[in-house]
C-alpha cells in the first residue's frame, strides 16, 4: 500500500526528538488519513518557540535535568538533588545524613554521614577530644583545654601551661649554717630557715599521670633530705609530701611537661644533702669534696 507523506513524517516523529531544519508541529486535530489511531496526532511537537522539541515538551536540554544534554537523558543521583548544568548531570545537595565524599557526580552522595558533634574522640596527642563533623566526609577531632593532669591536652606541645591556679606550687631554698639546706613550699618556713631564693622550681600539688610524691625526711641533728622513698629510705617515716616531681624519662622520651633534672649530691662530713638545677653548681660542689648521688627526679621551671 502506498503511504502518503504525512503518514510517514509522522511516524518519523514518533521516535523521539526531531533534529536538522525546524518543521511546523504535526496537527493534532482529526480527520487526516494519514495520522496516528482513528486518525488522532502522535502527539510529538516539531518545533518550538524557546527550547527543544522532546516528545510532546520543549525542554531546555541545558538544565532539564530529565533531557539533559539530549532529549530522553534522565539525571538520577544516590541520595541526592539531581541537577543539569550546560547540558551535563550535576550534584546539587546530598540528603540529609549522606554526604558526597569521593568528589565523583555519579556516584552522587555515597557516604552516609554517621558523625555526632561533641562525640569524644582521641586527639593527635593522646587526649580524649570532641568531634567536628564541620566536614562529613573528614570529621575532625577538636582538643579539649589544658586541665592540671601533666598532660598536653590541647596538643600544642606543652602541658598544663598558662599557670593553672594551683596546678604547681612554688619550692624555695633556704640554708643555715647550722643544718644545711631546706627547701620547702611554705615561704615563712624558708624565710625563717635563711630563704636563699624563692620558687626555685616548682613541683605540682596533687598527683598526676607518672609523678611521684616527693617527700621531706628529718634526719638527726635537724638536717633534712628528700626523696621519692616512702620509707625515707629505710631511716624511717616521712615529715610530709612536698609535692609531686616527675621521673627520670625512660628510653629516650622527653621529660614529663618539659621537666628539668634535679641534681643530688651530697657532703659526709656533715651529714647532709643538697639539690640544684644547675648543672654548673653541682659541679662546682662536686669539685669541692661534695659526692654525687645523681637525680632526685625531674622538676618545673615554672608554674
Amino acid at each position: 500500500m502506498k503511504v502518503g507523506p504525512r503518514a510517514a513524517l509522522a511516524a518519523v516523529f514518533a521516535l523521539g526528538c526531531a533534529t536538522g531544519d525546524p518543521l511546523d508541529s504535526v496537527s493534532s486535530g482529526g480527520g487526516d488519513a494519514g495520522g496516528g489511531p482513528e486518525g488522532g496526532s502522535t502527539g510529538a511537537l516539531t518545533t518550538c518557540d524557546t527550547g527543544t522539541p522532546c516528545g510532546a515538551q520543549c525542554v531546555d536540554l541545558q538544565t532539564d535535568p530529565s533531557n539533559c544534554g539530549q532529549c530522553g537523558r534522565s539525571c538520577v543521583l544516590p541520595n541526592g538533588e539531581a541537577l543539569c548544568e550546560a547540558g551535563e548531570c550535576a550534584l546539587g545537595g546530598c540528603e540529609l545524613g549522606f554526604a558526597n565524599c569521593d568528589g565523583d557526580v555519579e556516584t552522587g552522595c555515597e557516604v552516609e554521614a554517621a558523625c555526632q558533634a561533641g562525640s569524644a574522640c582521641d586527639t593527635a596527642c593522646g587526649s580524649v577530644g570532641g568531634l567536628v563533623c564541620d566536614d562529613p566526609c573528614a570529621p575532625s577531632c577538636a582538643p579539649p583545654v589544658e586541665a592540671c593532669n601533666a598532660i598536653d591536652d590541647d596538643c600544642d606541645g606543652a602541658c598544663d601551661q598558662g599557670a593553672i591556679a594551683g596546678c604547681r606550687v612554688g619550692v624555695h631554698r633556704a640554708y643555715n649554717a647550722a643544718t644545711g639546706h631546706l627547701f620547702t613550699t611554705n615561704l615563712a618556713e624558708a624565710q625563717g630557715w635563711g630563704l636563699e631564693a624563692q620558687d626555685f622550681f616548682y613541683l605540682y600539688a596533687d598527683a598526676a599521670a607518672d609523678l611521684r610524691p616527693f617527700f621531706r625526711c628529718a634526719k638527726a641533728g635537724g638536717a633534712v633530705f628528700y626523696t621519692e622513698s616512702n620509707d625515707c629510705e629505710l631511716t624511717g617515716a616521712p615529715v610530709e609530701t612536698v609535692g609531686f616531681i616527675a621521673p627520670q624519662p625512660a628510653g629516650g622520651a622527653p621529660p614529663t611537661c618539659g621537666a628539668v633534672p634535679l641534681y643530688r649530691i651530697r657532703n659526709d662530713s656533715v651529714g647532709w644533702h643538697f639539690y640544684t638545677v644547675s648543672l654548673a653548681e653541682r659541679d662546682a660542689a662536686i669539685a669541692g669534696g661534695w659526692v654525687d648521688e645523681g637525680l632526685a627526679g625531674y622538676v618545673f621551671a615554672g608554674p
